[in-house]
């Protein structure tokens, strides 16, 4: 019988093909299409729900619930090499001339919002297991999308001091990733623990994917109409 790790690799194998075979990542990587306002769209939300991510990963150690000293000891020590991510897109968003106060960038999108507040939710209750589920396929997500990532570099003329969020980051996770597997297999020891990460790789998996979805149907709205409902995102566009 395969061990835990192969059984979430095999189900997020299978979630990530209907990702990347989706009509919209098609038509955004598809010559003419996206420009770096979707770039940009992309980048305000990642920078908006990645601040969040090592406030929710400490709160599962915060929660009263009872702790193995080493699982603990991850949720802390991953948290805190978490601190700061969100600020990789702030640079890149920089890089490509969107220099405007955090204080008048555009709100999160309620998909966004939905995405935080689910991860802040099952970090405080349930198995205390279960956030692993998030970690285990946003730290490996680039062996799936890297094809993709280097076709909308090379469409958009974007070299990597602008995707650094993308690209430097992704080095980052790749030691990320053998942690979490090591956590998985050390700590995720029940049929129930590993229903709960299961649930909550998929879950997240597909509401980080639905938030997508709502970027690229904003800048559909964009390309459409030619303005945005933001006065802020406007200026940008002018400029780009």
């Amino acid at each position: 019988m395969n061990k835990i790790t192969d059984r979430l690799d095999a189900i997020l194998t299978d979630e990530f093909t209907k990702v990347i075979e989706s009509n919209r990542l098609a038509k955004a990587l598809s010559p003419d299409f996206a420009d770096l306002r979707l770039y940009a769209l992309y980048l305000i939300q990642t920078y908006h729900y990645t601040r969040h991510n090592p406030r929710h990963q400490a709160l599962v150690v915060a929660s009263d619930r009872d702790l193995l000293p080493g699982y603990a000891r991850y949720c802390l020590r991953h948290a805190q090499e978490e601190w700061g991510h969100e600020m990789m897109a702030h640079h890149d968003l920089q890089k490509i001339g969107f220099k405007f106060d955090l204080d008048l960038w555009p709100k999160p999108l309620s998909e966004t919002e939905a995405l935080i507040a689910y991860l802040y939710k099952i970090s405080q209750s349930g198995s205390p297991y279960a956030r692993l589920g998030y970690t285990f396929w946003a730290e490996r997500c680039y062996g799936f999308i890297n094809m993709s990532l280097k076709s909308m570099a090379s469409k958009l003329g974007l070299d990597s001091t602008a995707m650094t969020f993308l690209v430097a980051h992704s080095s980052i996770d790749e030691k990320h990733a053998l942690e979490v597997e090591e956590v998985v297999s050390q700590f995720v020891r029940t049929p129930e623990d590993e229903a709960a990460v299961t649930e909550v790789m998929l879950t997240s998996l597909r509401l980080t994917v639905t938030m997508m979805d709502a970027v690229f149907d904003r800048f559909s709205e964009l390309k459409e109409h030619g303005q945005d409902q933001d006065q802020i995102l406007n200026e940008f566009y002018a400029n780009v």
